[in-house]
């Protein structure tokens, strides 16, 4: 269980480190790129509940918490038990992370890094993708100087090189509404690598979001769903929520401790 708790974690934590610097490319993929932008720069706080799901060689295990982010980059997550009771306390502030575990007494206290789920995981997802995937938004990360934009009926496909490796991205949204749907990376041969659907978009505040995403990697036989449970954009949050003071006592661990910790456990039993 506190390997699923803390991949939750991972995972929702980088929604709070989204800096975007977008280099507009030629005009006829500079509309596509500016409504996303415009709808990320229209949300300044969120707070939802959260649900997320891990399914992951062959095992699958659930947990929910309530999520609450400000701009630019402040997170705060709480994991919740079967009595609504907390279990587990998360902030990031910029890159920096603290997790505390509340019946275990130990926090983990270290830098958010881009690989940092495949070195605890090795699930080889960056955590960037996730944090562009939270705000339906793939152009996030600023790679938009070699895009190509094709139009099929009711449907946009953006093509571009990936930042890693030689992979290619191929992201397809509605036209209607200029919503992404679809986020797929691939090798040099075409195989998929990684894919990411987007679904049950709804207007919160004004603001087009959607309500589900669902991150899909074959080669790591990893499906991991996250959904969104009445979301509220722009809310007013007290500025102390983002932080949390620890009892005295407290074990104090890095993030590779939690690894080290993992395989102990796994070669006790």
């Amino acid at each position: 269980m506190k390997r699923i708790l803390f991949f939750f974690l991972i995972v929702l934590s980088g929604c709070a480190t989204t800096k975007p610097d977008v280099n507009f490319p030629p005009p006829d993929a500079q509309s596509v790129l500016l409504t996303l932008k415009t709808r990320y720069d229209l949300v300044d706080t969120m707070r939802t509940l959260i649900n997320f799901k891990l399914e992951h060689k062959g095992k699958s295990e659930e947990v929910r918490g309530y999520l609450n982010y400000a701009k630019p980059d402040k997170l705060s997550i709480f994991v919740m038990g079967p009595f609504n009771e907390p279990r587990v306390i998360a902030s990031v502030v910029g890159d920096s992370l603290r997790v505390y575990f509340v019946a275990e007494n130990y926090l983990i206290e270290d830098q958010l890094r881009d690989t940092v789920m495949k070195d605890l995981f090795e699930v080889d997802l960056r955590v960037s993708d996730i944090r562009s995937a939270i705000f339906a938004n793939p152009f996030l990360d600023g790679n938009t100087n070699s895009l190509k934009v094709e139009g099929y009926d009711d449907e946009y496909v953006v093509t571009r090189p990936s930042g890693q490796n030689s992979y290619n991205e191929e992201i397809s949204m509605i036209v209607k509404n200029t919503a992404v749907n679809k986020w797929r990376i691939k090798n040099d041969t075409g195989k998929l690598i990684q894919e990411i659907d987007f679904s049950k978009y709804r207007e919160i505040g004004g603001i087009l979001r959607p309500l589900k995403v669902v991150v899909y990697r074959p080669d790591d036989h990893t499906r991991i769903t996250i959904e969104s449970v009445d979301p509220e954009v722009n809310v007013k949050l007290a500025d102390d929520i983002f932080e949390f003071s620890i009892p005295k006592g407290t074990e104090v661990y890095k993030l590779s401790d939690l690894k080290k910790k993992d395989e102990s456990s796994q070669d006790s039993k």
